[in-house]
């Protein structure tokens, strides 16, 4: 029943935004500009310097194949949890046979079907643009791998901003804290700075925080640069994080329907 009501709701969310597909092209091209000014800094930087443990090709491919992972497991619904929850919002999906994080889910998921053909294109041109220094993987374990541990990325990546969202039972504004959270992921994620760059020392902390398992850890899976070992601990740690979201969740929505009061609930 969960998932015929989750199938038909996002049937409905590709419908409505399929409407609004010139503003996603130009989103999309906004999107494909952050990867492309950090990968244009790096070359400047690589250029200057022989102690980076990335060469050009390894900048070029890393952020064309960043390009692509970073929409699919990019999340923007926190502020929208927290305002529907502090708002009223939330109050009539209360009466709805199916929970809330299901729209959000949907919204999510159909937003991406719409977006991915739009950016594909885009990535293509410029992994045209830079032929010379793309260096993609032949290996289709590495490939199959990748396909697997991208649903459990975006996965980290929804719980997480959704948790976040979700505080808003008992803080009235959330926003400062998720604006926190974006300007972390960026860095710890591996969106600006690829992790293999930050100083050794920072490995450990690096290689547990959630962000790592929201954009870099597929990045690292299909470019090959994990042993199978470390490929394991990281499948063991993107499971273990979506548990534990998954569980803050249900505490949180647990109390924090009993505390809801917001304008129309």
């Amino acid at each position: 029943m969960t998932w015929r009501v989750l199938r038909r709701m996002i049937a409905m969310d590709i419908m409505q935004n399929l409407e609004y597909r010139g503003a996603f092209l130009l989103y999309m091209v906004g999107l494909l500009a952050t990867p492309v000014i950090s990968l244009l800094v790096w070359l400047a930087v690589s250029a200057g310097s022989h102690g980076l443990p990335f060469d050009r090709q390894q900048f070029v491919t890393y952020y064309l194949l960043l390009s692509v992972t970073s929409m699919v497991t990019s999340v923007w619904l926190g502020p929208w949890v927290a305002e529907n929850i502090r708002l009223g919002g939330l109050s009539p999906w209360l009466l709805r046979p199916a929970p809330y994080i299901l729209n959000q889910i949907a919204n999510n998921v159909g937003e991406k079907i719409v977006k991915l053909p739009l950016l594909v294109p885009l990535v293509a041109l410029l992994g045209f643009a830079f032929r010379g220094d793309v260096h993609l993987p032949t290996d289709p374990w590495a490939w199959l791998l990748f396909t697997l541990c991208l649903p459990l990325s975006a996965s980290v990546a929804f719980l997480l901003d959704f948790t976040l969202g979700s505080l808003a039972f008992w803080v009235h504004d959330v926003r400062g804290l998720l604006r926190v959270k974006y300007l972390l992921s960026g860095f710890l994620a591996g969106q600006f700075v690829p992790l293999e760059l930050f100083p050794p020392a920072l490995r450990g902390v690096l290689d547990v925080q959630p962000f790592r398992y929201t954009l870099s850890f597929p990045l690292e899976v299909v470019t090959g640069s994990l042993t199978r070992t470390q490929v394991l601990q990281g499948f063991l740690w993107q499971i273990g994080y979506c548990v534990a979201l998954w569980a803050v969740y249900r505490v949180e929505w647990h109390f924090g329907l009993r505390a809801y009061g917001a304008a129309g609930a």
